[in-house]
Order: structure tokens, then C-alpha cells, then sequence
């Protein structure tokens, strides 16, 4: 699918999937800031430490405590923040983009990112733009955004297959999904 006026370019598979990983944003920042909190409350009432200072302390030994359970949490966490960061990249990247780069910054964000969930409707009224105009903005700002991120997702030493994304250490064997 072809965008009208800007050269961006995408199928609507891509646009589909896109939408669907943006959906997730919230659920997912809130997901893992939730794990931390408990984490850092069942570190509490076992060791009488908060997440940081425990993390501190893992050097010393912590005979009450299940290190490696903690650290599964702990990585697990990183790699859901990792690729929210990545998002975060891409979507400050299309702010950047010549074109109506701020109008599609604004309408995504407001719609995938912003702790409030703004509707189409909102954004519109807010961005003082027509039902079809802002629908064709929509449609662009998401296929933008793709290619912000699938940039990102080079630079940054990801590799992005049909199926997984992978981050590629130099070595083919030893490649960690994202």
C-alpha cells in the first residue's frame, strides 16, 4: 500500500501488524512496571531491602533469598523495557520526519503512548484537523513509524525476521530474541 503524497510505503499486513504492536504499548509498560513494584515489595519483606539496594548487595551473599528467580524477573524486565525503549526511539524519530513529521508524532502518541487514551475523535479535535484528513495523517504516521523502527531496529544491531526480532552479537550462533 502506497501513501498518498509521501512516499512512505507499506503493505497492509505491515500497517496491521504495526497497529496490533503499538496496541500493546500500555498494557505492557504497565505490566512490567507493576513486576518491578512487586519485586521490589517481595525483596522487602524478605530481606528488608529495596529492589536497588538489594541489586547492590548481590555480590554479598543473601542466604534467604532465591537469587535466580530474581534475576529471571529482573531480565525478563529488561528485555520488555529494552523493546518499549526501542518503541519510545522510533516514535520520537518520526517527530523528526520532514514531512508532517510532528502532526504524525502527535497523533501517535496521543493515541499509543500517552498515559490517557485519546480517541480518534480527541486527537482530531485536538489537532483541529477534518475526520479524513486526520484518518489519512493516521495511516501515514503508522507507516512512518514503521520505518523509523525497522531504521532503529538496524542501527541498533537488531535483526528483524518475518517471524522473530533478534539482536545479533557478530556471531550466528549466538543470537538472543528480543
Amino acid at each position: 500500500m502506497k501513501l498518498k503524497r509521501t512516499g512512505l510505503e507499506c503493505s497492509k499486513e505491515t500497517v496491521s501488524s504495526v497497529k496490533t504492536l503499538l496496541s500493546l504499548y500500555r498494557k505492557v509498560l504497565h505490566n512490567v512496571n507493576n513486576r518491578i513494584v512487586y519485586l521490589d515489595e517481595d525483596i522487602y519483606t524478605t530481606s528488608r531491602k529495596h529492589l536497588s539496594e538489594f541489586i547492590n548487595s548481590l555480590v554479598d551473599f543473601e542466604p534467604d533469598i532465591n537469587t535466580q528467580a530474581y534475576n529471571d524477573t529482573l531480565e525478563s524486565c529488561h528485555s520488555t523495557l529494552s523493546l518499549l525503549e526501542l518503541l519510545e526511539k522510533s516514535v520520537n524519530a518520526v517527530k523528526l520526519y520532514p514531512e508532517n513529521g510532528y502532526i504524525y508524532y502527535e497523533i501517535l502518541w496521543r493515541f499509543y503512548f500517552d498515559n490517557f487514551k485519546y480517541s480518534h475523535d480527541d486527537i482530531a479535535d485536538i489537532l483541529e484537523l477534518s475526520r479524513a484528513t486526520y484518518f489519512r495523517h493516521f495511516n501515514n504516521a503508522v507507516a512512518c513509524f514503521y520505518l523509523h523502527f525497522m531504521g532503529i531496529l538496524k542501527t541498533e544491531k537488531y535483526e528483524f525476521n518475518d517471524d522473530v526480532i533478534n539482536y545479533d552479537t557478530g556471531r550466528n550462533d549466538d543470537k538472543k530474541a528480543v
